[in-house]
């Protein structure tokens, strides 16, 4: 059986109030209905010692007096136990049921033994000795009828309100338990619906209320677990797209570079064995591609895994210019102005010479499409190359482009990420892992209205320069 928070909260809290109030109740009842009767016993005992002391005769008026002021019925009995004078009629039957009454004895509370049925109605009975007055010589006794009806109304009246304020206390006590019981299980109800969705995949962070509690805690402790299980699950996809991509496409990769290296190994054969062709500009844009092409096919086989570049110290200034060399051609069939900012000294990196032609080749080809892609009157691509008082290279590669849209602006870096009717979305990927292999960075944005890809790399150390520069 399912025993909910709630309930488990709600029966024990509701029970202990329930019987604590119950018990205060019939405690303060039992108290002032003995109260109540010892008073109307006293007020009572006042009366009949006024009526028994008294040297005035006890006539059927005085009696009548003291009945409204106590209640009481009073008769008058004479040494035979007659009727005199009383506010009451008695009956012969009555009669020989109270004379055999002992008498002698004062009211003092009500008690049970001394009730006495006259006429369908119960009273509380009791026979007291009447004072002998000077000059009667007669003894007489009081015979005292106090009806159990009021009595127990008077009980009733102060019973009553003790019993009501009971009532309430523990109809509020019970409201203040729901209400408690709900506060705590509310939002646990709607952390567990949370964490239902979470495990069919929806990593939405949980409300946390606002509460200095452990359920506060616990909102936070979950949001902290959706948020790695998040990354969990980024990094797990990212592995899956790689794996998948490495299955894909290693074997087409390889035979590919084996083809390309054929084809670069026919064109330097062909050089030997034509020294006329070994200065053509044609045929070393050709071995430059080819080189180029066969370093794309190693990156791609390389994908998803860790490898370490040879780190030489190299001028990135005459890296930068070959390319834009090799570049320029298609940027002029494009109709392009193609711009490189030199800056005015030499710099020097610690890096692979072929990684940083192929970051380079692959930032200036997607700014060149970038621009193709819309029709400008300023169509244009300005690479810019600085360094830093910290010690770092500033490679900048602008374009007049539109840029990446919004959607992308944070997933730019990430594979299969792309807005190209016919791009992979591998380009900047491999180039974010070029960068980070040279312990690098890479960034872009949006500056007057062109968009800006940064990269920043660290200056080779000038011990390490054996030109002596």
């Amino acid at each position: 059986m399912r025993w909910p928070i709630r309930i488990q909260l709600l029966l024990p809290m509701l029970a202990i109030v329930a019987l604590t109030i119950a018990l205060a109740t019939l405690a303060s009842i039992y108290l002032t209905v003995i109260g109540a009767s010892r008073a109307q016993a006293g007020q009572l005992r006042r009366v009949v010692a006024a009526i028994t002391e008294a040297n005035f005769p006890l006539t059927e008026r005085v009696l009548q007096q003291m009945h409204g002021l106590s209640g009481g019925q009073f008769v008058v009995l004479d040494d035979n136990r007659e009727p005199l004078h009383g506010t009451f009629r008695l009956g012969d039957d009555d009669l020989a049921m109270l004379r055999p009454m002992d008498s002698g004895r004062d009211m003092d509370s009500f008690s049970p033994d001394r009730i006495v049925q006259i006429d369908g109605d119960a009273y509380y009975a009791d026979l007291v000795p009447v004072r002998v007055r000077v000059g009667t010589g007669r003894s007489q006794s009081l015979l005292v009828l106090y009806p159990k009806d009021r009595w127990w109304s008077v009980a009733r009246e102060v019973a009553y309100p003790i019993l009501a304020s009971g009532a309430i206390a523990m109809l509020v006590g019970s409201l203040v338990t729901a209400v408690l019981a709900e506060r705590f299980s509310k939002p646990i109800k709607v952390i567990g619906a949370q964490a239902i969705d979470i495990a069919a995949g929806h990593f939405e962070p949980v409300s946390v209320p606002k509460r200095n509690d452990e359920i506060a805690d616990l909102a936070v402790s979950i949001n902290t677990m959706i948020e790695r299980l998040s990354h969990y699950e980024e990094e797990v996809r990212r592995t899956e797209r790689m794996r998948t991509l490495g299955q894909l496409g290693a074997g087409m990769a390889h035979q590919l570079r084996n083809s390309a290296t054929g084809v670069r190994m026919a064109v330097e054969l062909h050089q030997r064995e034509c020294p006329q062709a070994a200065d053509s500009e044609s045929t070393a844009v050709a071995l430059r591609e080819l080189r180029l092409m066969e370093s794309y096919l190693r990156s791609f086989l390389d994908l998803g895994k860790s490898r370490r570049l040879p780190h030489e110290r190299v001028e990135l200034t005459e890296i930068v210019r070959g390319v834009i060399e090799l570049v320029r051609p298609t940027c002029k069939h494009a109709d392009l102005d193609l711009k490189f900012h030199e800056p005015p000294q030499v710099i020097y990196v610690q890096a692979d010479d072929e990684s940083l032609r192929q970051l380079l080749v692959n930032l200036v080809l997607n700014a060149t499409e970038a621009v193709g892609r819309q029709t400008v009157d300023d169509a244009r691509v300005v690479v810019e190359l600085d360094r830093t008082d910290g010690g770092m290279a500033i490679l900048r590669v602008k374009d007049s482009g539109p840029g990446p849209s919004a959607e992308l602006g944070h997933d730019i870096f990430e594979p299969f990420v792309t807005q190209k009717v016919d791009g992979t979305g591998l380009g900047l990927y491999v180039a974010r892992q070029i960068v980070e292999a040279h312990n690098g960075s890479i960034s872009w944005q949006r500056i007057e209205g062109m968009t800006c890809f940064t990269v920043e790399i660290p200056l080779a150390d000038n011990r390490t320069d054996s030109t002596g520069e």
